[in-house]
Order: structure tokens, then C-alpha cells, then sequence
């Protein structure tokens, strides 16, 4: 992409209006910025399976039948998948894809992983895409300062004291 990198713009301003460029490139870049955001603050907490078989993961031995829980957000922040930036919000990391962005792919799961994998996945990332758009298209928004990050990990991922937003009319 020529217009530089979002870290290089800077993310203070959403891409979509920090950037003059065509409508095709704004919908990779909120892609981008969604699948990023999807990686660090995922909807569920944990991915749960029931190992199938006896075997040995990295040296310790699981029974048939054992259920194990896989914690989402903790992969996705994990450096040896994610590079050493993992913590960073950075959506040029999804500039090649999903398959470009981590090392497994398969470890980016924000909707699960498998047969398993959330049906719904698809649907949510077009209402995500199409809603953003339009807000995004009339309105400049930022955090307040009241804001304070405290994601809130329970069935769901969420803000644990909300996130009150500044909107201003375009």
C-alpha cells in the first residue's frame, strides 16, 4: 500500500478518514483494523476441547476425555506466533492476510478454530464492516479522557467500565 504504513499515519485518526485513498483500499485497511482489533480484545475468552485420545502435549501427558481450555486472548499475545510487537496495535501486520499476519494462521481464532469455529463468523464481520463504514463516513470519533482500559474477561471479552466515545459530526 503507498499511502504508508497506520502505524507510520498514525491511529489516532481512524484509517478510513486519515487516508485519501480508494474505496477498495479503505475496506482492506478497516479489515485490517478489525481483524487486529479481533486479535487483541477477541469476543470469547477461551476455546474449549475435549482431547479425543491419550497424548503428550509439549511434555505433559493428557487423558482421553480431559477438556482443555485454550485462552484465547493469551495466544494471540503470545511472541513466539506474534513477533515481538504482539502487545502493539498494529493492523500492517494483516497486510498479507491472516496467513501473513502469524505464524501458525491457524492460531488467529478469534471466532474459534476448526469444525467449531463460530457459524456466524462471516455474518458479524459484514454487519461490523457495513456499520463502521457508515459511522466512519459521518462522524469523527475518539476516546474521551474519562476512559479507562479495563477489558473485562468473563463469558465474553468486554469494556469493563464502558467506552465513552467524543462524536463530531463530519
Amino acid at each position: 500500500m503507498n499511502s504508508g504504513s497506520l502505524m507510520e499515519r498514525g491511529t489516532r485518526s481512524p484509517p478510513i478518514l486519515a487516508s485519501p485513498a480508494p474505496p477498495h483500499l479503505e475496506v482492506i485497511l478497516l479489515t485490517m483494523v478489525i481483524q487486529e482489533t479481533l486479535r487483541l480484545y477477541p469476543p470469547a475468552a477461551f476455546v474449549v476441547r475435549e482431547a479425543l485420545n491419550d497424548i503428550k502435549l509439549d511434555g505433559i501427558n493428557i487423558p482421553k476425555g480431559t477438556n482443555i481450555r485454550i485462552p484465547i486472548a493469551m495466544a494471540h499475545r503470545d511472541p513466539s506466533l506474534w513477533g515481538p510487537s504482539a502487545d502493539k496495535f498494529d493492523p500492517d501486520r494483516f497486510a498479507n492476510g491472516i496467513a501473513g499476519a502469524c505464524k501458525p494462521p491457524h492460531m488467529y481464532m478469534p471466532f474459534g478454530v476448526g469444525v467449531r469455529t463460530c457459524a456466524g463468523q462471516n455474518l458479524a464481520m459484514v454487519e461490523l464492516k457495513v456499520v463502521l463504514s457508515l459511522l466512519l463516513s459521518k462522524f469523527e470519533f475518539t476516546l474521551s479522557p474519562n476512559y479507562v482500559h479495563c477489558p473485562a474477561f468473563r463469558l465474553t471479552i468486554e469494556p469493563g467500565k464502558g467506552v465513552p466515545l467524543i462524536f463530531r459530526e463530519l
